[in-house]
């Protein structure tokens, strides 16, 4: 049935929902969810945002409240600062945050599933992604626990899944002395890790194997 042409799609519900015209009606809440829904783990203060961004904190505090009101983010005090985070319970929010990593850099929206997470030393994704069958590693070195982990796994898989498929990711977890003893011995699982292409997630000093011990 066509619109009759004085018909404002602005102002038909019908065709227009409101969540979706809160949502897309902003450069600046655009940019906003780009920041804060590929790091759920995170919270954001209006000057965090304004240092990220680069744009003033009365444009963001205009925008954090219409999200806020809208129910896709949530706020709360802690200290003297207000942090802004994505509310789980939204029930838009999986779908927008896989099209909101979608859109934007692969490499930023990985780096952003480690951001912040405390007890990592190093972090990449090991693999080549334009393989049709090849394993992709998700490689974490430090001291965390299952739920930090499960929470790193997650985010990357947002981002990683679209690309790959559900079949391909895995997650290799290696605590320091672990890491080190297989690079001494040769191991090569984790000399593969390092050799095969790197998306690097955090701070990462080369490191070669080492050739295996001959008895």
């Amino acid at each position: 049935m066509p619109i009759p042409e004085h018909v404002s799609w602005r102002q038909d519900v019908k065709l227009v929902p409101d969540p979706l015209a809160e949502l897309f009606s902003s450069r600046v809440r655009s940019a906003v969810l780009a920041l804060v829904l590929p790091r759920p783990h995170l919270g954001f203060s209006l000057t965090d945002l304004s240092r990220r961004l680069g744009l003033p904190v009365s444009s963001l505090q205009h925008e954090c409240y219409k999200l806020t009101r809208l129910g896709l983010l949530r706020d709360e005090r802690v200290g003297n600062a207000r942090l802004y985070r994505p509310d789980p319970t939204w029930p838009l929010l999986e779908p927008l945050t896989a099209l909101t990593v979608r859109a934007g850099s692969l490499e930023e929206v990985l780096r952003g599933a480690v951001e912040g997470v405390a007890g990592i030393d190093r972090a990449w994704v090991s693999g080549d992604l334009a393989s049709q069958s090849d394993p992709i590693y998700v490689v974490i070195l430090g001291n965390l626990g299952v739920e930090e982990l499960d929470g790193i796994f997650d985010r990357c898989r947002v981002a990683l899944v679209p690309i790959l498929g559900s079949d391909r990711i895995e997650l290799a977890y290696f605590r320091p002395a672990d890491w080190k003893g297989r690079m001494a011995r040769g191991d090569p699982f984790t000399s593969a890790l390092l050799r095969n292409h790197r998306i690097e997630l955090c701070a990462f000093e080369e490191e070669e194997p080492q050739a295996p011990d001959v008895a």
